[in-house]
């Protein structure tokens, strides 16, 4: 058998899902913008979706954008909002976000836009009493995470919006990991911007939106027919956005059921391997956490090795975005580890169909894989 331990990197499309986007393939395939009927019909069912979005992250269904993902959404809310914005002022987040932000930061870097990284600490937390140090630069856009994609870390967010909006700021969140695992309300945090994924809350890929507070103005990346207010032109992705809201729809119904399970999950797994391997330490374990998340450290092995050595095992080593590059993961960098400490770190993300059984069998083949790749480094 095999376990599926990397829920964080993408899920499954839920059954409901699949079967509220079959029709819209083909005996319902028509295009969202035609005047027609069938246009009618699809743009009606476009509307549904944008509602139940908005129900689940507490917006208003006019604030909804749907986009291909939250990379594009990212890419919209800080690009869109510095090439509206004369005269520009400067530009804010931390060293721990998700790549879509990162490199969206260098590329507003190249283009002169005086962009600030802000440092974590040890729990990967930025830290409230550094942000004074920032304030001469007069942010006009921060963005920062709700919860950490590798980590599971949960920013405190209340906070961060409190100090940067009475500064005068615009505040972008990516939502992309918290949506669906815990609560987050945009309307309680008060936020102006937040990037959401269909494919992390058991919707399909390939669709995502950006909520976007009336009143915050953006220049679109996408130039065409004016689709999406003008902010996103293109033809609609009718069964994509139909299952993003279904999914969507679930994850608010699910939300409580959902993190009493995944909390249940993570906790097993920690106790397995902890009663199997010694010198084992979880990363930011005093930290509040999305509840299905767990990231390790085991001592003396290399992380890279130990998924080799446990080929059945899906888990990660760092961001699935970055899996690919032979770096050590930079969010756990930032919080003080080595370049050695950070690659003996995998990620454990469990989801809705993680079974004890998974886990039961992942206890099995980690403990193994760990103790090979350890008796090989002696």
């Amino acid at each position: 058998m095999y376990a599926y331990l990397d829920y964080n990197a993408t899920t499954p499309v839920a059954e409901e899902v699949k079967e509220a986007m079959m029709p819209w393939f083909s005996e319902k395939f028509w295009n969202a913008s035609s005047a027609h009927y069938g246009g009618r019909a699809a743009i009606d069912a476009v509307e549904n979706a944008r509602q139940q979005i908005a129900d689940l992250i507490g917006a208003n269904p006019t604030e909804i954008v749907f986009t291909s993902g939250s990379t594009e959404s990212i890419n919209l809310a800080l690009k869109g909002t510095f090439s509206a914005s004369k005269p520009r002022g400067s530009f804010l987040t931390s060293q721990v976000e998700h790549k879509a932000v990162l490199d969206t930061t260098t590329v507003l870097s190249n283009q002169g836009i005086d962009c600030h990284l802000l440092p974590v600490n040890e729990l990967g937390e930025v830290q409230m009493e550094q942000l004074s140090n920032f304030e001469n630069s007069k942010p006009a856009l921060v963005s920062f995470m709700a919860a950490n994609n590798e980590t599971g870390v949960i920013s405190d967010l209340e906070n961060l919006v409190v100090h940067f909006k009475e500064n005068g700021a615009l505040f972008h969140c990516d939502a992309t990991q918290a949506v669906g695992k815990i609560d987050f309300s945009v309307e309680h945090l008060n936020i102006d911007m937040a990037s959401i994924s269909g494919h992390k809350i058991y919707g399909p890929k390939g669709v995502g939106a950006l909520y976007c507070r009336r009143g915050v103005t953006l220049d679109s990346l996408i130039d065409g027919g004016g689709h999406e207010k003008g902010l996103r032109s293109g033809t609609l992705n009718v069964p994509g956005i139909v299952g993003f809201g279904m999914a969507a729809e679930l994850a608010s119904k699910l939300l409580q059921e959902d993190s009493e399970l995944f909390l249940k999950l993570r906790e097993e797994l920690l106790a397995g391997l902890r009663a199997e391997l010694n010198d084992t330490e979880v990363i930011a374990e005093d930290s509040l956490r999305l509840p299905n998340t767990l990231n390790i450290r085991f001592i003396g092995a290399d992380a890279e090795a130990i998924m080799a050595n446990a080929p059945s095992i899906m888990v990660s080593s760092g961001s699935a975005c970055t899996a690919l590059i032979p770096e050590a993961s930079h969010v756990l960098v930032a919080m003080g580890m080595t370049q050695e400490e950070a690659s003996e770190c995998l990620r454990f993300s469990v989801g809705r169909h993680t079974t004890l059984e998974e886990i039961g069998h992942a206890v099995a083949e980690i403990s193994a894989a760990v103790n090979r790749v350890r008796e090989l480094n002696i």
